[in-house]
């Protein structure tokens, strides 16, 4: 039987490229000091009930304010794993490739400190939370003409 100190969660996130660049946060997690004011891909868990693709447009609308559509899975998971106060996280992260249908509103996440579009190049550059590259290098390969 795991730790009662030890969990493991899956972490599904949106991967928005517009006009060649591609929509990062911040993100703001005090808590977790490796992750602080760290750049990332809007997402998140599934609430109950949820498939993965809702999960992914709920984050994205909580965390930026765009709505998005979701379009497919990138053939990437990353593991990490994270040392809390009080716990040890394992986390799963899934990408998906989204598409913009528009800015709804004001990002509404006290776990977002900013977000910012960048190009590809200045994403090799910025501090972002592992799996980042990987995800820049797929869709470098699969999707070059979105981000040049």
């Amino acid at each position: 039987m795991p730790d009662k100190s030890s969990k493991q969660i899956t972490v599904f996130a949106g991967v928005l490229i517009k006009d060649n660049k591609l929509l990062l946060i911040q993100r703001s997690e005090e808590e977790l000091p490796d992750a602080h004011l760290k750049w990332e891909f809007p997402g998140g868990k599934c609430n109950f009930g949820e498939t993965p693709q809702e999960a992914v447009k709920r984050e994205f609308l909580e965390e930026t304010g765009i709505e998005v559509d979701v379009k497919e899975l990138l053939p990437f998971i990353y593991t990490n794993y994270w040392e809390y106060s009080d716990h040890s996280q394992q986390t799963f992260c899934l990408f998906f490739v989204c598409s913009f249908v528009k800015q709804v509103n004001l990002p509404n996440d006290h776990h977002v400190n900013t977000m910012r579009w960048f190009s590809k190049d200045e994403v090799k550059k910025l501090d972002s939370l592992p799996g980042t590259s990987e995800v820049l290098q797929i869709l470098e390969r699969d999707y070059p003409t979105l981000l040049n």
